[in-house]
């Protein structure tokens, strides 16, 4: 029992010397992903709007609360194309050594790394809109992962492709060194 005691161990970190993910310093999307979700936003609002509102106005016995709920989507509107726009200054990507992140949210606030070891694939996409804004997404996932577990949108397609390359080249390096 003792050389199986003596074999494995498990300190505790003291995490006073561990570094301050804050401290990373986050690379900003491009300023052309901004107009993307302005744009993707007041898409979904308008259609949202207008459903109410032909509802609304096909209901000739609708009381003065179907109205008041009418006005209140399209205020939850405007709030999601206005928030779509403020949430942009909160995204963010930082490449290290041995990982990437990736940060997101204003009210709800995300950050995620992924190891290099841990990365099964890459992948690039554009969508119709990133396309006309000359914008691609990045796409990552991990071993043992069925969906993506990061995906970084707003980069440039020469960006997107060089952090590919490298995450790929490091995942590699990574795996040869285990």
């Amino acid at each position: 029992m003792n050389q199986i005691n003596e074999l494995f161990t498990n300190a505790q970190i003291d995490l006073s010397g561990l570094p301050e993910a804050e401290q990373m310093e986050m690379i900003p999307l491009e300023p052309a992903y901004k107009k993307v979700r302005y744009i993707s936003a007041a898409l979904v609002a308008v259609i949202m709007i207008f459903a109410v509102w032909v509802f609304a106005f096909f209901q000739p016995d609708l009381s003065p609360y179907g109205y008041i709920g009418a006005g209140l989507v399209t205020m939850l509107a405007a709030w999601m194309v206005y928030y779509n726009g403020l949430v942009f200054h909160y995204m963010g990507y930082a490449i290290r050594e041995k990982d990437i992140t990736y940060k997101s949210g204003w009210l709800w606030k995300s950050m995620t790394t992924i190891p290099f070891n841990r990365v099964q694939h890459c992948d690039l996409r554009q969508g119709i809109l990133d396309r006309r804004f000359g914008l691609s997404k990045l796409t990552i996932y991990t071993a043992g992962g069925q969906s993506t577990d990061l995906m970084i949108p707003g980069l440039l397609p020469d960006t997107a492709e060089k952090l590919k390359a490298f995450i790929l080249r490091s995942t590699e390096q990574s795996i040869e060194q285990e």
